[in-house]
């Protein structure tokens, strides 16, 4: 990594997220030479020094460790915690009580979820935990060769984590001593690809760093009109992509893509290594349980529950990332222990097709969702489902205060038809809660378009588990990962 970008560079532009950075760096690199005996002991002690701090200062944790009789000073990461699964709802309900009180409000920063599932969530983190997670999301970017200063170009398939309306110091700092081009877009049709296209061509980036979904259209955009430049490096985040997509990527940059898993809750936790046998969840950040929850013709899927060993400011434990994956039958032939997912399959999120031909990303209506349910007081959750072109139905909970219901309705049509720039024909369904998909997930986008039918979300078997059927979860808990 750039000696020069970390020491000097991002501290000294962002002090915010960087302070201290290449101390954080040498942590993480410190850790990962350990053997795996006293890696394993230093995640446990992490845990625990986490779990004790949240007994102490967390009103809701302190309840729910009394009611478990659970000694926090006793936990173990080769077994699951006997606590309760913390969802998203529950940061809603438990407001405050999730905040610990050994930090003042003002010393927090503000987040919130994705949207993506539900309506977004708030919550905070201190600035050491943001720091912290900030070192690893980079040090994760390590294993795929991309370091802070090296050109990239990040296809984002949302305007929202990037900066609006920049000044010209910023541009300048971004785009000339970070060498950071930014190419966001709601819509992905021709014209927005081309654009892309002459960017990425002027500014010939080492790194591609993308939404799946839009570098799958990228891909296919060039496959078509040709490029001269190749990129050494593929990063793709934030979505699911079955193996077609991943593979015309692959083919038409001559190059694998590493798949980084995080999400807005509990930032990058998790990244594909050189070997790209699967994603593996990071011990210094993060201590993953795998929640059994059904089986499908591959094999079993489990519920993704993360325990963020970073965020003292409002401890997330055993929180339930939405997400549902699969295991690797065997350990990375790399040589790291570390949980090894062998495929994501939740953030199923189709995208909506439009009468020109174009289609919005699903993830985009999440950012729009975002934008508008901190506001919300009758709506709970929403999901968009496409009938055909022109035609949305919109399914909705609403939670006890239904007052502002029918005008929060016409808030969400309204400002999804200015996004997808035409007037849909709406039909609304209200629903106790939004159905899970097999796989876990609550979709926020569903296309019913047999041309647009996503094939990203496997089905569950509808038969009995096989004779003699031993997960692969059973056998990594006997190497110590908590199933």
């Amino acid at each position: 990594m750039s000696t020069f970008h970390t020491h000097f560079v991002l501290p000294i532009a962002e002090p915010e997220r960087y302070g201290g950075l290449a101390g954080r760096l040498r942590q993480i690199r410190e850790f990962e030479r350990l053997p795996e005996k006293q890696q394993r002991r230093t995640q446990q002690a992490r845990l625990r020094k986490l779990l004790e701090h949240a007994y102490a200062t967390v009103p809701h944790y302190r309840k729910q460790f009394d009611d478990a009789d659970f000694d926090p000073s006793k936990a173990r990461t080769d077994r699951p915690l006997p606590l309760p699964v913390l969802h998203r709802n529950d940061l809603r309900k438990a407001g405050s009580s999730l905040l610990s009180t050994a930090y003042r409000v003002s010393d927090l920063r503000k987040a919130a979820s994705s949207g993506t599932t539900s309506t977004p969530v708030q919550f905070y983190r201190d600035i050491e935990g943001l720091r912290n997670k900030t070192a690893l999301n980079l040090h994760l970017n390590e294993w795929a060769d991309y370091y802070a200063g090296d050109s990239v170009m990040m296809l984002w398939g949302t305007h929202r984590d990037l900066t609006m309306r920049p000044s010209w110091l910023w541009r300048l700092y971004e785009e000339t001593t970070m060498h950071r081009i930014s190419a966001p877009s709601g819509v992905i049709d021709d014209e927005i690809l081309e654009r892309f296209r002459q960017r990425y061509e002027k500014h010939r980036p080492k790194v591609l760093y993308a939404y799946w979904t839009v570098l799958a259209a990228f891909a296919a955009y060039l496959q078509k009109h040709g490029m001269k430049h190749r990129p050494k490096v593929l990063i793709a985040t934030a979505e699911v992509l079955g193996g077609p997509g991943r593979k015309l990527i692959e083919s038409v940059f001559g190059l694998p893509v590493y798949d980084h898993y995080g999400s807005r809750d509990v930032g990058m936790i998790g990244a594909e290594c050189r070997k790209h046998e699967g994603i593996h969840f990071h011990p210094w950040g993060s201590y993953v349980e795998f929640d059994p929850i059904g089986y499908t013709p591959d094999g079993p899927i489990y519920r993704l529950l993360v325990t963020d060993l970073l965020n003292y400011g409002q401890p997330f434990i055993r929180y339930d990332t939405g997400d549902c994956v699969t295991l690797a039958d065997q350990l990375c032939s790399c040589g790291h222990w570390f949980p090894l997912v062998k495929q994501v399959l939740g953030r199923v999120a189709d995208g909506i097709l439009l009468p020109d031909g174009s289609m919005v990303p699903g993830i985009m209506l999440g950012g729009q969702m975002e934008q508008m349910g901190q506001t919300f007081r009758a709506i709970a959750q929403v999901q968009f489902v496409q009938k055909s072109v022109g035609h949305l139905h919109l399914r909705y909970a609403v939670k006890e205060n239904t007052k502002f219901q029918q005008r929060e309705l016409e808030s969400i049509r309204g400002a999804i038809d200015l996004l997808l720039g035409c007037h849909m024909r709406w039909t609304l369904e209200q629903v106790v809660e939004i159905p899970r998909e097999v796989s876990g997930k609550i979709r926020l986008c569903v296309s019913e378009m047999q041309s647009q039918a996503s094939t990203f979300a496997p089905r569950l078997h509808p038969g009995p588990k096989p004779d003699n059927f031993q997960s692969p979860a059973n056998r990594l808990r006997l190497r110590g990962v908590a199933s």
